[in-house]
């Protein structure tokens, strides 16, 4: 069968990562599989020889955005897939309406987030909710039981075409040195080393974990990611003259997150908003100590098959609840082994396998 997955920007992102899964889950079962970018936003992605952008920029205004839509919906139509597996609000709404146009026989929607009422993100929920209630696609992924509960109030006609997918989180090859990783990230030796990945937005929140830095005066904090609050979080650093115990490392690659993971002593997650928290799920099968958001749906995926929580959680609103969670940890070493072993139980749940065989029956 011939796939197109639809994602709208090309950068290391947690719903990038679950249609590289997907990808190749589908091509070790004999599928072509590609997936087309709406817009190149950083370099992550130019040696994938699955990879395709339609934009090789992000749009700067509604007239690159048109020629980003127009583009995507030329290329499904040449292309003209069996199915076409869209990911992401613009994703959705224009990789299903290029599927449509191209005949495909499969149409799957991913829900990498709750219905949303303002802006252009409200237009897109629009739009999703009535290709789901039209039928316009054919199935809807939900990832999680809490974030299949946020289309509760849509019309039957789209509920009856919910699928729940948890996603897959894949494990480390081998297992990783943590002074190896630190070198390799240019990290200290020798400190205790809190880490976080994902955008650095205010919706992730790291802003909380830098202001730590001030309560816990010998602990240093190592962030991956990329966005608009870069900048303001090295200010604040500056501001708590702890601006050495502050490591931005960049964009990190997928099939480098392992590494980056390994470098460090505790798992800090304090974001605000989550569909599942691929983040925090994997540096819990790594078997490190996670320190998460008190939110429901990380109280649900970070929760072993026992019921033994894979995390502490804690209110992230300000440093100081997660500055009282690492100095428990580092105090109490037994309890951070309960988390580590609650943690990589996580990996039999979330299977990247389980999560192929999914799609595959959802294509079959």
């Amino acid at each position: 069968m011939k796939i197109i997955q639809v994602q709208t920007q090309a950068e290391a992102a947690g719903a990038q990562r679950v249609s590289d899964m997907v990808g190749a889950g589908l091509r070790a079962k004999g599928h072509e599989v590609r997936t087309v970018f709406m817009y190149r936003k950083t370099d992550v992605y130019d040696g994938d020889p699955y990879a395709h952008f339609i934009l090789g920029q992000p749009p700067e205004g509604m007239a690159d955005l048109f020629r980003s839509v127009a583009g995507l919906l030329r290329y499904i139509r040449r292309e003209r897939p069996d199915a076409v597996i869209a990911y992401q609000y613009h994703g959705v709404a224009f990789g299903t309406l290029g599927a449509r146009l191209a005949g495909a026989r499969h149409i799957i929607a991913n829900q990498s987030g709750e219905p949303q009422k303002q802006g252009l993100l409200g237009l897109m929920s629009r739009i999703d909710h009535l290709y789901g209630a039209l039928g316009l696609y054919h199935h809807s992924v939900v990832n999680s039981s809490w974030t299949e509960k946020q289309f509760g109030n849509h019309v039957p006609s789209y509920r009856r075409r919910l699928r729940r997918i948890d996603h897959g989180v894949t494990p480390p090859a081998a297992r990783l040195d943590q002074a190896a990783t630190r070198r390799r990230f240019g990290l200290p030796d020798d400190v205790f080393l809190a880490i976080s990945t994902g955008r650095i937005t205010r919706d992730k929140n790291q802003r909380a974990l830098v202001a730590a830095l001030a309560l816990v005066p010998d602990l240093h904090v190592a962030l991956a990611g990329i966005g608009p609050d870069a900048q303001p979080l090295k200010d604040l650093a500056s501001e708590l003259g702890a601006a050495n115990r502050l490591h931005m490392v960049g964009e990190v690659p997928p099939a480098e997150i392992h590494h980056f993971l390994a470098a460090g002593d505790v798992f800090v997650f304090p974001t605000r908003f989550e569909t599942f928290g691929l983040a925090g799920a994997e540096a819990a099968i790594l078997g490190m100590p996670v320190i998460a958001s008190d939110i429901p749906v990380l109280r649900e995926v970070l929760t072993a098959p026992d019921g033994t929580p894979a995390a502490v959680f804690v209110q992230t609103e300000n440093g100081r609840d997660i500055a009282a969670a690492i100095e428990t940890l580092r105090s109490n070493p037994e309890g951070a082994q309960e988390l580590s072993a609650a943690g990589k139980q996580l990996a039999v749940r979330y299977a990247p396998a389980t999560m192929c065989d999914g799609y595959a029956a959802l294509l079959s």
